[in-house]
């Protein structure tokens, strides 16, 4: 279900970058032809900005594409690099559980203040509301990567890590 959530979240960060192209690509042609351009777009992209970058995060790590850095880990024996990625992901975790709380009273903050945007008067929590929630999701993930990385670790090959399959002297 995770991994389905994770999927479809990501389909709708595709669908909203092809509305930030033809929004930005309709604008642009209508300015330069006509003399009149959209109202709104510029904000409507920033918008859909947001769910593009947030909501993709949990797809992007469930699959792997966020930069991982091996100069060192690559080097380390099976268990210590099994036990590392663990601590990793638990501070990772409790990073996102600190940047999902502070985004989430930003949210909330502009929802009671009823803060809109400069342009068109939008109110501003619900795509405020889009960082907590994608980096929640992203936690969602991590957790249950956290959960096979515990098993692999303790495990009966103990030592390896789920992500890269590898084991004892690889």
């Amino acid at each position: 279900m995770i991994e389905r959530t994770s999927k479809a979240v990501s389909f709708l960060g595709g669908v909203a970058t092809l509305v930030i192209a033809a929004a930005t690509t309709s604008d642009v042609l209508l300015r330069y032809f006509l003399n009149h351009p959209l109202l709104g777009v510029d904000e409507i992209a920033g918008f859909l900005q947001v769910l593009v970058v947030f909501w993709g995060c949990a797809y992007t790590f469930q699959k792997g594409g966020h930069i991982r850095v091996d100069l060192v880990t690559s080097h380390l024996p099976g268990p210590a690099r099994a036990w590392l990625r663990v601590v990793t992901l638990l501070l990772g975790l409790a990073f996102l559980g600190v940047v999902c709380w502070v985004t989430l009273q930003s949210a909330l903050t502009a929802y009671r203040y009823q803060r809109v945007s400069v342009v068109m008067l939008y109110a501003l929590w619900p795509a405020m509301l889009l960082i907590p929630t994608g980096l929640a999701l992203m936690a969602v993930v991590m957790l249950a990567t956290l959960g096979r990385q515990l098993r692999a670790a303790l495990g009966p090959r103990g030592g390896r890590d789920e992500v890269e399959g590898q084991g004892h002297g690889a």
